[in-house]
């Protein structure tokens, strides 16, 4: 199930825990169950190996739903320009639910063991 979207500008959070994200416009249509995903990325005809989060981040104590992808392994100027760019999103496998962490540092240690299970599922 494959689904487009597009960049809006985030609050700049990824980036403060080590892993910087895109940040996307949630589409109305999505079906997508809410969680940790490892996708496959298309950017301007360019694939990525990503780590997508979509849901709420309890751990800043935020409801309102995000959606946003990490890419795996790949440096900023390796990425296409994101304005007007539209973004093809694959999910492959769900990694685990959207969860609480009692701190910033709990989490990031979670998001690296997330983004080690999406490479080798993404192999």
């Amino acid at each position: 199930m494959r689904f487009k979207s597009k960049h809006i500008k985030g609050n700049g959070r990824g980036k403060f825990l080590g892993f910087p994200t895109i940040n996307m416009e949630i589409p109305k249509d999505l079906s997508l169950q809410t969680g940790i995903w490892a996708v496959l990325v298309e950017i301007k005809t360019k694939i990525f190996k990503g780590a997508l989060h979509f849901g709420p981040v309890p751990t800043f104590k935020e409801k309102k739903l995000s959606l946003e992808v990490f890419l795996i392994d790949t440096k900023d100027q390796d990425i296409p320009k994101l304005s007007d760019a539209k973004i093809t999103i694959e999910p492959i496998k769900r990694l685990r639910k959207v969860m609480t962490f009692s701190s910033p540092k709990k989490l990031i240690t979670q998001i690296k063991k997330d983004v080690e299970s999406a490479k080798q599922i993404l192999l």
